[in-house]
């Protein structure tokens, strides 16, 4: 059985064997009783409501959240988010990711590489609920503990589909629905209008109460309240909800060399040239040391400038921090797809068996600092700040146990900016660094902007772009054209450019 969630300390999710006993009739050799197998992978609507179809609701959902989030070896919410914002820069021709990259969507109708992703996570949300109904259906006292556990996971589920949609979407985004049970009959689906950013995580708030409800335990669910919690703004309950949150705790999105569709998307996509680790993105000037993709000063890894005129990216290159490792791209002058473009690789996923960390103790300690800014705690800010850094190895190890390590894992002390501004912008940028490419960066950026008030023009990159014409102003995807079928779904309510 193919497993798509993991994590350490408190298991990510009770994995499933289910034993199946095949008795077939030997009697007489007749070819045609031979061919006529049921395919498990191919499932009818009316086999996915009793108990023996729980693992596979519950493999199905946990598969297309992997999916939606992280990728199927492919483009998925991990990459979008990432282009769009300033940790990658495009290295092929596509069409779609040029559009990404340069904050300029193209019309539903064209299609974006968000698509795949926004129909994947309502698939796990479906699959999500329709396994947490059967579940209830047929739970006993003797598995009721077990059930409990499953369906809290299952809830926390539903709840990162909101989280990922409030995040990478526009804030109109409508959450359809079909009954929890019974046959899956498509005249019987409910049509929804769409739900704004902030309704988006209230919902998402709920879905992950339901789940610690279901198990206390469940630290997926802590932290993702904790992220939901942030989103809106509600700064001292984020950091209750992952004060229990063990530094240590890491729950990952698993991949494996099994498959094209279960290798790690951004080593499958990076490794074929699609896309490169930026620095600076946004400067006035694109060209030479300020080029996102410029090379590193005399080879090896000497870093690019940190600082340039108008950039309004992170120098995540240039700062040559053992949060981003990377490396240029195994071919002939560190080539993208684009031969011109120079591709410098993320370390963290250094091929197709790495794991992706949704949720970690990590984030838990960042939401706390934050929330400490906010309580004008500056003393408990610093400390959550400054105790990460100190075990830097020892989180990094957890992190990204495949990580191919090019620079120093020691991170000095930070020291109190002392102003409002330095603060929040040191809180930002460490986060930026120990969530680099974990799917964090769309929603940081649009968070400062609606909850901060910063600019869109000072939190995404803006002006030239290095491989020609000028950075937009989106800074969240298009619900995709198939949701036209929704009589309730208003498009022009679906603004790209509004946090």
């Amino acid at each position: 059985m193919n497993l798509f969630y993991r994590g350490n300390g408190p298991r990510a999710l009770s994995r499933l064997v289910v034993a199946v006993a095949l008795a077939l009739p030997l009697a007489a050799c007749n070819t045609d009783e031979l061919v006529a197998v049921t395919d498990p992978e191919r499932l009818r609507p009316e086999d996915l409501t009793g108990l023996g179809a729980v693992p596979a609701l519950v493999s199905g959902a946990t598969r297309q959240f992997v999916g939606g989030y992280s990728g199927f070896g492919g483009d998925a919410f991990l990459s979008a988010s990432a282009v769009l914002t300033d940790e990658f820069y495009y290295g092929d021709t596509f069409t779609t990711r040029q559009a990404a990259d340069l904050r300029a969507l193209q019309p539903p109708t064209l299609g974006n590489i968000s698509d795949g992703a926004y129909g994947a996570l309502h698939q796990a949300r479906l699959n999500a609920r329709r396994a947490y109904a059967v579940v209830e259906q047929f739970t006993s006292p003797a598995t009721a503990a077990a059930d409990a556990v499953t369906q809290s996971q299952l809830r926390a589920i539903e709840g990162y589909v909101y989280v990922t949609m409030s995040e990478g979407w526009c804030g109109n985004v409508p959450f359809s629905r079909i009954p929890d049970t019974g046959p899956i009959d498509p005249n019987a689906i409910e049509f929804t209008a769409g739900i704004g950013t902030t309704a988006m995580n209230d919902t998402a708030v709920v879905r992950f109460n339901e789940a610690v409800a279901r198990s206390a335990a469940n630290r997926l669910a802590a932290v993702g309240k904790g992220r939901a919690l942030l989103n809106i703004g509600r700064y001292a309950e984020a950091a209750a909800a992952v004060a229990a949150v063990p530094d240590a705790y890491v729950f990952f999105l698993e991949h494996s060399t099994n498959t094209s569709a279960q290798n790690n998307p951004i080593s499958a996509l990076q490794l074929n040239g699609r896309y490169g680790v930026a620095n600076l993105e946004g400067a006035d000037s694109p060209t030479g040391l300020n080029r996102p993709d410029a090379p590193t000063v005399g080879g090896g890894f000497a870093p690019p400038p940190t600082t340039a005129p108008g950039a309004e990216g992170i120098p995540f290159r240039g700062l040559q921090d053992p949060r981003v490792p990377w490396q240029g791209r195994p071919s002939s002058g560190n080539g993208c797809f684009t031969a011109s473009i120079r591709c410098w690789l993320n370390q963290n996923y250094p091929d197709f068996d790495s794991d992706v960390p949704l949720a970690s103790g990590v984030e838990a300690r960042l939401i706390e600092a934050e929330a400490a800014y906010q309580a004008g705690d500056f003393v408990t800010m610093m400390k959550r700040l400054n105790d990460l850094r100190a075990a830097a190895a020892t989180h990094l190890a957890r992190l990204y146990p495949r990580q191919v390590q090019v620079f120093s894992t020691t991170l000095a002390p930070l020291v109190d900016p002392g102003t409002a501004v330095g603060r929040r912008d040191m809180i930002f940028r460490e986060r930026a660094l120990w969530l680099y490419n974990t799917g964090h960066r769309q929603g940081d950026l649009r968070r400062l902007i609606r909850n901060y008030g910063v600019p869109s023009a000072q939190a995404f990159p803006s002006g030239p772009n290095f491989r020609g014409g000028t950075f937009g102003n989106d800074v969240a995807y298009p619900v995709p054209f198939d949701e036209e079928n929704n009589p309730l779904f208003v498009r022009s309510a679906c603004k790209t450019d509004q946090a």
